[in-house]
């Protein structure tokens, strides 16, 4: 194969370049003249992720209000971002339909928004996780009201397909749990209300089932049906960091109202989400990516993370694997599958920031219903299962005593929450991996840089497509914020959106707010990269 420059465009203080020549996937590296300065640039050790910021509770203690402020009161939190769309009222829109800023649609046969959403009226939550079709999944219901419709939607191509519609099922009686005086868990015991038989047909994504109750109250209960044996292109939707920031019932991984400690240690997918009425945060983190994929026709498999966690064979045929939103929460099995399937040949994808930090658990709920519990004591020395089993312990990945940085996978580290909104910076390696995209180096895209960040570190070896220098509230010190790509030693394919707002920028009611965001051309952007890790459109 031809060999292909690759020029780096990272420049720090010092003003350094990189080039990286690419040859039947491995990586050479030979630093280009420094222009302000003669220091060396040191390749050795660049993906160590010593640990930044105060100590794990500290930590865990800061960041809950940070980012609670930045996903549920955006209103308030988005005020003084700049020139940008309100990301609260947009995803707000897209279950509660404004016409103002929804596209013209062709009808699905349904609406999948919200019209009077209340939680109060009806709410509940499915007994599986995921589901392949053919097969069944329970849906357990609650509230004020009698009776609900249910109306099954799949998310994805031209927003949402209607698939199945259930009238007047009746909401049976049922009682609200408290959380567990030492692990802070919630667990409903609510009746399983109806059975949905999911059909053989059923192309396998994010499916919502939107409840509407007899008062008219709506919420939304959330699944995935994925594919028996996962293809070439495969998604993967985070609901264990779903449930970290889920605190239906008073507790989650960064808080416990009223409790004892200052979070809980352990939650459970027997509940509501309390985010987005139902939803969790797909509408907030993942909805855009898996809407542009399909609209521009590819043809993903969906499966849920909890999936890898217990079944590591489910990537063998995958050739291109999506870590869409943010996956904050990972298991050891999680991270070994993916790890496993990288070495094969299986190129990753990051369409997001802050991926695998936290090491977790999936065990039983009460009931003995396997991986119904999400266990994260983020500190060795409260989790009782780090003695006999260091390697599983849950904490940080990077720390003792697992010892496995992020960034040996994704190439970046977690860089920290930023409190402003920054536009990217177009790298000058635009020039050899996507010249014709419509990108020149230098040229700054509004919107994408917010929320949660990755690193860019002096010894990164990849291409960097776009930069942002910028200081980040959870430590002292100006950081590079990078989107980039980069082979990894086993010679596989890695991209790291480096932020969590870039797959918004491929959302047409997002980038039309944004004053002269070059859309097609970032959209042309993205379609590259799949393309450089495997992924082409199918129809």
């Amino acid at each position: 194969m031809p060999k292909v420059l690759l020029v780096l465009g990272i420049f720090l203080v010092v003003g350094i370049g990189v080039a990286v020549g690419v040859d039947t996937g491995l990586i050479n590296v030979r630093p280009t003249p420094a222009t302000k300065s003669s220091a060396p640039l040191k390749l050795g050790r660049y993906l160590d992720d010593p640990p930044v910021g105060p100590a794990n509770d500290q930590l865990a203690a800061y960041r809950a209000p940070h980012l609670r402020r930045l996903l549920r009161n955006l209103d308030a939190g988005l005020a003084s971002r700049g020139p940008r769309p309100n990301l609260h009222s947009l995803a707000a829109s897209y279950q509660y339909g404004d016409p103002a800023v929804m596209l013209a649609r062709e009808p699905s046969g349904g609406d999948w928004r919200l019209s009077r959403p209340d939680q109060g009226a009806v709410r509940g939550y499915a007994d599986l996780v995921s589901v392949t079709p053919g097969a069944s999944i329970g849906i357990a219901l609650h509230g004020t009201d009698p009776w609900a419709d249910l109306d099954v939607f799949r998310m994805g191509l031209r927003d949402a397909r209607d698939m199945l519609h259930i009238g007047h099922v009746t909401i049976p009686p049922g009682t609200e749990s408290a959380p567990e005086a030492t692990t802070g868990r919630v667990e409903e015991h609510w009746p399983v209300a109806t059975r949905l038989t999911v059909g053989a047909s059923w192309p396998s994504g994010l499916y919502l089932v939107k409840l509407t109750g007899a008062s008219g109250g709506q919420s939304y209960v959330q699944f995935v049906v994925r594919a028996v044996r996962p293809g070439a292109l495969t998604v993967v939707i985070p609901t264990m960091t779903y449930q970290a920031y889920n605190d239906y019932g008073g507790a989650d991984l960064y808080g416990w109202d009223r409790g004892p400690r200052s979070r809980a240690f352990v939650v459970s997918y027997d509940r509501p989400y309390s985010e987005q009425f139902g939803a969790g945060l797909f509408f907030r983190l993942d909805f855009p990516l898996v809407v542009w994929l399909e609209d521009h026709g590819y043809a993903p498999d969906y499966v849920a993370d909890v999936d890898l966690a217990r079944d590591p064979g489910l990537l063998g045929d995958v050739r291109t694997l999506v870590f869409s939103g943010h996956g904050e929460y990972w298991t050891q099995g999680m991270r070994d599958a993916v790890e496993a399937a990288a070495g094969r040949g299986t190129n990753l994808a990051f369409f997001g920031a802050n991926q695998a930090f936290w090491q977790v658990r999936l065990g039983p709920d009460a009931g003995g219903r396997g991986d119904r519990d999400v266990t994260c004591y983020k500190s060795a020395a409260l989790d009782p299962e780090a003695v006999r089993n260091p390697a599983g312990a849950t904490v940080r990945f990077g720390d003792a005593p697992v010892n496995r940085p992020p960034s040996l996978m994704i190439g970046e580290k977690y860089g920290g929450i930023i409190d402003s909104l920054l536009p990217m910076t177009i790298g000058s390696g635009i020039a050899s991996f996507a010249p014709d995209v419509g990108l020149v180096a230098g040229e700054r895209l509004p919107g994408l840089v917010g929320e949660e960040v990755d690193e860019l570190h002096p010894g990164f070896r990849g291409l960097s497509l776009g930069l942002t220098g910028l200081d980040v509230v959870e430590h002292p010190g100006q950081i590079l914020v990078g989107t980039a790509v980069w082979i990894n030693p086993h010679g596989d394919r890695v991209f790291d959106a480096g932020t969590f707002d870039y797959s918004w920028g491929l959302d047409p009611r997002y980038s039309a707010a944004l004053p002269g965001f070059p859309a097609d051309s970032f959209s042309n952007l993205t379609a590259r990269i799949l393309a450089w890790l495997g992924a082409q459109p199918t129809v």
